[in-house]
């Protein structure tokens, strides 16, 4: 099967509701999910040589009361706050975070991010677009994580759990 042309607009233009031509979507394509993706550079390739950029940035929306998905995985990656506070746990660590903080997050470092306020809460997301996919946590890092600073903050249930194959984060 021939992929499809992909172009990437040097420029992605933000909206009322987004940013043009970018679909909101949940973390699974066609799946409504309380926190809100944006792809607006890249995508997902599983070759580096596939046309398009090798880097992809997202734009998650948090709303108030909700997590992402509790999860880790082989590559790195690197978050930029755009608006709105919440909290990064990135291990068995938890900060509170707010625009223009930047997180780094570690080849398989558990991490979510929590808005436990009464407003929104988003933020830009940069990883390689040949990655892996996102891993579940085993019961004894779950375990190690509910026991550390962080456990307060975690909700493993409060956003879907990675599927395998799936084409997110």
């Amino acid at each position: 099967m021939t992929e499809p042309s992909f172009t990437q607009p040097a420029i992605v233009k933000r909206s009322a509701n987004g940013w043009n031509d970018v679909p909101a979507e949940g973390y699974t394509p066609g799946e409504q999910t309380k926190v809100v993706r944006h792809t607006l550079i890249g995508r997902r390739k599983d070759e580096a040589n596939k046309q398009g950029p090798t880097l992809e940035l997202r734009y998650f929306e948090v709303p108030p009361g909700a997590v992402t998905r509790l999860e880790k995985h082989e590559h790195e990656h690197y978050v930029i706050i755009g608006h709105g506070h919440g909290h990064a746990i990135v291990g068995t660590e938890v900060s509170e975070v707010g625009p223009r903080d930047v997180v780094y997050i570690a080849p398989l470092v558990p991490h979510q991010f929590v808005n436990n306020s009464d407003a929104s809460f988003g933020f830009f997301c940069v990883v390689s677009a040949v990655r892996d996919f996102s891993q579940q946590l085993s019961a004894s890092e779950l375990a190690n994580l509910l026991a550390s600073p962080a456990g307060p903050y975690l909700d493993p249930d409060g956003a879907p759990p990675p599927r395998k194959g799936n084409l997110e984060k």
